[in-house]
């Protein structure tokens, strides 16, 4: 202990700038101290050892001296390294930490008390707070005397004379006892690991998250973000709220600070890789921001007319900062243009959905797609063919075959989205789906399960083709009735016609005929024709409808 705190204060240890501000309340400071007084571990540390100029502006720990040179970075254990740097310099304005000289703790081990401390016409309350003698009544030695080091020594001897007066015998006994505190905390052992200092800044960021594993991780956002607004001069925590502001909506699709990253790179013709990002040239990032920003405003108001919901039904996330970075580049358009860019892109979309381009490689895959769509909507060239092109589409027999759409299943989720073109109105009571109320709906079996159990149906019951979303509501209702069944106590309910039935399940791309049927297989088949018809429509820029 006594070495890291000398580290702190020489300046060789310091924070990258990176790193979030002391989170830490003050019951877990207090637990953190009564952990070392208790010679219990606290976990080990992780530094970067640094050489001439760090590869992150360096900051030192709070109330720590800004002055000395860099040595180690603090890559993981700031809240413990600040928590017993301030704690033991009495730097809590607001708490103080004290010893119990009688209180245990559950393990029977020595004990720390937190103090509540208030200032009021400059006098802190309570008053006792300051007073070694009063303190000392109530068995209590405040932490900051066991600060290691000569100059804390003679503090705490000051200490305990005036905490004992002329009591000779006690001034020994309690000097005794709080020297084997100091002793302990000195000689408190804090492991570390840490890597060499050719190590590089890629490397370094991807060891931070993987070891960053608190309740609120960084991003790759967060980690170079002081970084870069030391360079360029702005703030991008003001600018990502400006595009918050401005394009609300698109938080439904994804972290916006990964989106903002991606369609950064993607928009400097880099990869929307980590590396890529970390190489990103900055000022062209804040100069080119107004056209990010009508990029995402363009795009999220084509995937809510795409009925392209949120993230919990989005197929795959790669395409999303493809998409405003394309749409970064049609916003001044002419109609004619703007709408052949539209088909593009909608031809781009669902094709991105539907096929298995963006499995793998998607880094590599997304910036030759973008490439060749960017010349054709920023510079017109004709008859663009990206690689996603080319790409095969799903099988029909595929189609069938596609899983449940609450998993992250790309195909299944591509399935349900063509169950939403028509509207989605729910079945029992008629709300076409939005964004808005998207989140009350949920993953309906079309043909219960229950029944297809109950009628030893083989073919599985969670299908993409056997969803439907639906209200809560309206889910409870059905139990494991035949649809049709359903469908008729429905409109008994409600004093429905067949015709508003019918037009229901239009809207979902469910046919009718099998329903009526009560044939579980014949609807899949049929469903299935129905969803490829729309994906060719789609995935060919055309708009479809059931």
């Amino acid at each position: 202990m006594s070495e890291w705190l000398s580290a702190v204060r020489s300046g060789q240890v310091k924070l990258p700038r990176f790193q979030r501000f002391e989170a830490w309340s003050y019951s877990q400071v207090q637990g953190l101290l009564e952990s070392v007084l208790n010679d219990l571990p606290i976990g080990a540390m992780f530094l970067l050892e640094v050489e001439g100029n760090p590869p992150f502006h360096p900051r030192p720990i709070n109330s720590a001296p800004a002055e000395g040179k860099v040595s180690e970075l603090l890559l993981d254990g700031q809240q413990r390294v600040t928590a017993l740097w301030k704690s033991l310099h009495g730097g809590y304005p607001e708490r103080e930490f004290f010893v119990s000289m009688i209180e245990k703790t559950d393990y029977a081990g020595t004990a720390v008390k937190s103090i509540k401390i208030s200032e009021r016409d400059g006098k802190r309350y309570p008053l006792w707070v300051d007073d070694p003698a009063k303190l000392l009544e109530r068995d209590l030695v405040p932490v900051r005397l066991l600060l290691p080091g000569e100059g804390a020594n003679d503090a705490a001897i000051e200490w305990i004379q005036t905490a004992c007066g002329d009591d000779h015998a006690n001034v020994i006994k309690l000097i005794k006892k709080v020297n084997g505190w100091r002793s302990t905390v000195s000689a408190f052992n804090i492991p570390f690991l840490s890597l060499p200092k050719d190590t590089s800044a890629a490397q370094v960021l991807e060891v931070f998250t993987r070891i960053n594993t608190g309740s609120t991780p960084l991003s790759i956002f967060d980690i170079i973000t002081a970084d870069i607004e030391q360079a360029v001069g702005e703030s991008l925590h003001d600018l990502l709220e400006n595009l918050n502001g401005r394009v609300p909506g698109l938080s439904r699709y994804g972290d916006v600070q990964d989106i903002v990253l991606r369609t950064a790179a993607l928009m400097q013709d880099k990869t929307p890789d980590r590396p890529s990002i970390l190489n990103l040239d900055w000022d062209v990032v804040v100069t080119t921001w107004p056209r990010l920003v009508a990029g995402a405003e363009k795009a999220v108001e084509f995937l809510e007319a795409e009925k392209v919901i949120d993230s919990a039904r989005l197929p795959i996330f790669t395409a999303v900062p493809a998409l405003i970075s394309l749409w970064s580049h049609a916003t001044d358009l002419s109609p004619d243009r703007l709408g052949e860019a539209r088909t593009l892109l909608r031809k781009f979309m669902w094709r991105a959905f539907f096929t298995e381009r963006y499995e793998s490689s998607a880094h590599t895959a997304v910036i030759q797609d973008v490439r060749e769509l960017t010349k054709a909507i920023r510079d017109g060239a004709p008859d663009p063919k990206p690689p996603i092109f080319s790409e095969d589409l799903p099988s029909l027999e595929d189609l069938q075959e596609a899983g449940w759409p609450k998993k992250k299943d790309r195909l299944a989720r591509a399935i349900l989205l063509v169950s939403l073109q028509g509207g989605a109105t729910d079945l029992a009571e008629g709300e076409a789906i939005t964004t808005l109320n998207a989140t009350s709906r949920e993953y309906h079996h079309i043909f219960p399960d229950g029944y297809l159990k109950d009628h030893k149906v083989a073919l599985p019951s969670n299908l993409a083709l056997n969803c439907a979303l639906i209200t809560w509501k309206t889910n409870r209702t059905i139990h494991n009735k035949e649809p049709l069944v359903y469908m008729r106590d429905r409109a008994e309910a409600s004093s429905l016609g067949d015709d508003e039935i019918v037009f229901r399940l239009k809207t979902h791309a469910i046919p009718e005929k099998p329903l009526r049927e009560n044939d579980y297989e014949a609807f899949i088949s049929a469903r299935a024709e129905e969803v490829e018809t729309a994906m060719n429509s789609l995935t060919s820029g055309r708009l479809w409808s059931p």
